[in-house]
């Protein structure tokens, strides 16, 4: 049976140009695989064979909507899109500072922009069937909110269901629905904060890995307990998120 990136394979990712991003670019153009990077600042990336870059505002959900036609239309046979890119902003919504504005963001790069796409390669992703995949790159915080960051923990909560349901409606087309959850990874979206993380290169070579496998959810290091301890000690696991 014929699995994602098993062969040769054209792939869109989001947010290639650093952290877990940069990392599975990195091992996927290796590999042997083509990409095509969306990011903001894509066009930095230094010029590899195999490698496509696309600066966009993955808040912009026309920008997104136009971009995933064009690849389409001119990449019909992209065969795995990676949506990792993602925005955090560890900010009280109680904090009279607050930007409202920044809610708008962190719902269109985490939930939107990843719905977005995945409705505009579906047509071709179905067409290919049996190979082909989604990855969705979500955390731990989907299971377990913690108190700093409410709006990206809902976010990757929302992503984990969009996962679960997208997953039900193409059972019978043969393209996979993966979903990674990660614990804490050191990137630059959480310099300074926590401990105890992995490295980004840890979580690239688990989350493809098991998109090779086609393993429907992917859970990397200690995300693999969260599920677990939020149903076994609620209590503890709320007081231990609500300080940090």
């Amino acid at each position: 049976m014929r699995t994602p990136l098993s062969l040769s394979s054209k792939v869109v990712l989001t947010g290639g140009t650093s952290g877990i991003g940069a990392e599975m670019l990195e091992k996927l153009l290796s590999g042997g695989h083509s990409v095509i990077v969306l990011a903001r600042s894509a066009s930095r990336l230094e010029p590899r064979n195999g490698l496509e870059a696309i600066d966009i505002d993955l808040s912009d959900p026309s920008a997104v909507r136009a971009v995933a036609a064009d690849i389409a239309a001119r990449h019909a046979d992209v065969s795995v899109l990676i949506n990792n890119a993602a925005l955090q902003y560890p900010v009280a919504l109680t904090d009279p500072n607050f930007d409202p504005l920044k809610m708008d963001a962190e719902i269109a790069v985490n939930l939107l922009a990843p719905a977005l796409l995945t409705h505009g390669f579906l047509p071709g992703l179905r067409r290919q069937g049996m190979g082909t995949a989604i990855v969705n790159i979500s955390s731990g915080l989907a299971f377990l909110p913690k108190q700093r960051t409410a709006l990206y923990c809902a976010t990757k909560a929302a992503l984990h269901s969009f996962s679960q349901s997208l997953r039900y409606q193409l059972e019978a087309d043969g393209v996979a629905v993966i979903e990674a959850i990660l614990p804490l990874v050191e990137t630059p979206m959480t310099a300074g904060r926590g401990s105890g993380k992995i490295s980004a290169r840890e979580a690239a070579e688990a989350i493809l890995a098991g998109v090779r496998r086609a393993r429907p959810e992917i859970h990397v290091g200690k995300a693999r307990l969260l599920p677990l301890i939020s149903r076994l000690a609620p209590g503890l696991s709320r007081k231990m998120m609500r300080g940090s």
